[in-house]
This record gives C-alpha cells, structure tokens and sequence, in this order.
C-alpha cells in the first residue's frame, strides 16, 4: 500500500479566486478578503506582498496576520460557512476518488488552508486522514474568537507526510503526491512520484507527470 497525498485547494477544489496584486489563486483565504470588502482586500494583498518579499518568518506569521485581518473585519460564522459550502470540486474529482482502490492506495490530505474545508471533502469523499493550517472557532454568536494553527504548507507539508508514513509502517518512497500550486513545489521535489494537476509552470517543470483533466490520476495509479 501507499499514500496518496493530495493537497486541496487548487487540486481537489477549484481556486476562483486571485486578488489583484497576488500571485497565489485561493478558494477561502483570499474569498474572505474578497467578502470582507476593500479594506480587507487591500490588507490581505499586503500580506501577500510581504510573504514574497520575505517579510515573515514562517507561513505561521503570515496566518496570524491574515486572521487579524478577519477579526478587524468581522468575519462571522456565516460568512466562512457560505464561502465553504459553495466551493465546488475540480471536473472528474468525484468520480476519481470513488474509483481509486483503497487496498492499494489511502488517500491523505495536507493543506495549507482551513480544516472545515478539508472536513467537506473527509465526508463527501470518504477520506480519513486530513491535516489542513487552520481552524477557526466561533462562540454561540457566530463571531470568530479563536483559531488552530498547524504548519503545513510550503516545506512544512513533508513533516506530515512522514508522520503518516510512519504511522502506517511504510518506506520513505511509498507515496504518491498530487498539487497545482507554487507552494507545492517543495513538496513535489521529495515525492518519489509527483503530479501537477492544472498547475503552476513551476511545478510542471519538476513534477513526474503534468495533468490537466483529474481522471488522468487513475492510470498513472495503475502503474504505480
């Protein structure tokens, strides 16, 4: 058996959001920002800017940041609801995942945006394991007062994935790495088998296979 790592947004789920300024697509951050209004969007592009200009020590700091904003700007329970219920699947993502053979393969999730979306996709897809940078917490009013952090994204996805690997008693090379985005090249440079799903021109430059319809996976999973 292997895992199949797969990152979310932009790879399982369509990323229909780029704020002017920013370099990354998003289907929540940059949606709340997006919601939030103009002042909002104006601080999130900013985040954007310092995180390429090295301007955070760590994709942590960056979260934090991101989140004061929402706090600002008064992000409701609601809204973030709203902006998870109707992020929609990539064509053939459903159909893939429902096909793949699950003796052969157990699909993991590791995603540098929120939890609640990584648990839409648990259920709807019937996956078990997800570990996603950020929660957030509501009280009884629906105002957001907190949040769980977790590193990974960019290079902090990889102290997951051996964690995993540990935990299910395999090598170093039992796995098998799905992603689109920039961020995930760091990723895509360890995995013994890496596929860029509709992705950035840099991780099609260092990926084993460049995809761009999702039902492609089940044969390069066939070989694999």
């Amino acid at each position: 058996m292997k895992l199949l790592i797969m990152d979310i947004e932009g790879t399982l789920f369509q990323t229909h959001v780029r704020l002017e300024g920013t370099k990354l697509n998003s289907t929540i951050w940059q949606g709340i920002a997006h919601r939030l209004g103009a002042d909002a969007t104006r601080e999130e592009v900013a985040t954007h800017e310092k995180w390429h200009s090295n301007g955070y020590r760590s994709y942590l700091e960056w979260m934090k940041e991101t989140i004061q904003i929402h706090l600002r700007y008064g992000l409701t329970h609601s809204t973030f609801g709203e902006l998870i219920a109707a992020a929609a699947y990539n064509p053939g993502v459903v159909t893939t995942l429902q096909r793949i053979d699950r003796t052969r393969f157990e699909p993991v999730l590791v995603s540098g945006g929120f939890r609640e979306l990584a648990a839409r996709a648990q259920r709807e897809l019937r996956i078990h394991h997800a570990f996603a940078a950020c929660e957030y917490l509501f009280d009884e009013e629906g105002q957001l007062v907190s949040y769980n952090l977790l590193p990974c994204d960019f290079a902090g996805k990889y102290d997951f994935i051996l964690l995993m690997l540990r935990e299910y008693g395999l090598g170093q090379d039992d796995w098998v790495f799905v992603g689109d985005g920039l961020n995930d090249v760091p990723i895509a440079q360890r995995a013994p088998i890496s596929i860029a799903y509709n992705a950035h021109p840099e991780l099609q430059k260092i990926a084993t296979y460049s995809i761009d319809n999702f039902l492609e996976l089940l044969t390069i999973l066939e070989r694999a």
